[in-house]
């Protein structure tokens, strides 16, 4: 004699789609409609300008007129990646100011080739000067 046995499948709970329509019945979930803040096309970047008789810097857009609010004086663009040294430090500063006025500028290494690190010191800036003519950094003049 055999016995026939019924399996009833067992129940499977709802599936997040379910369960979400579940909520908005039950008035739990409340769906508004989603309206991205309006945004004000501002410039692309800010890029770092610095005053060298003020020893101050900004981030500025490209496209805007750099002079230093303090002093009226051009502020020198510097690149992405520049790091301002402390307005007390006067020879890092001038070591800036030097690497910036043979061209130097300081964008960010991607690391995907070999170039010489900036100096430093003071004391290195003209042997650097020297020694790297056709730096990637460095703009044609």
């Amino acid at each position: 004699m055999t016995i026939e046995r019924h399996y009833q499948p067992v129940p499977q709970p709802p599936n997040k789609h379910e369960r979400m329509e579940i909520r908005k019945k039950l008035g739990y979930r409340k769906v508004q409609g989603f309206t991205p803040p309006a945004r004000e096309g501002g410039p692309a970047y800010l890029t770092a300008h610095a005053c060298f008789d003020c020893r101050k810097s900004w981030k500025l857009s490209e496209e805007s007129e750099a002079t230093c609010p303090d002093c009226g004086e051009e502020a020198h663009y510097m690149g992405r990646s520049f790091k301002a040294p402390k307005k007390s430090d006067v020879k890092q500063w001038r070591k800036v100011e030097l690497l910036w006025l043979a061209g130097f500028r300081f964008h960010t290494n991607t690391r995907s080739r070999k170039i010489a690190p900036y100096p430093e010191h003071l004391r290195e800036v003209e042997k650097f000067i020297l020694d790297n003519p056709d730096h990637p950094f460095r703009e044609k003049r």
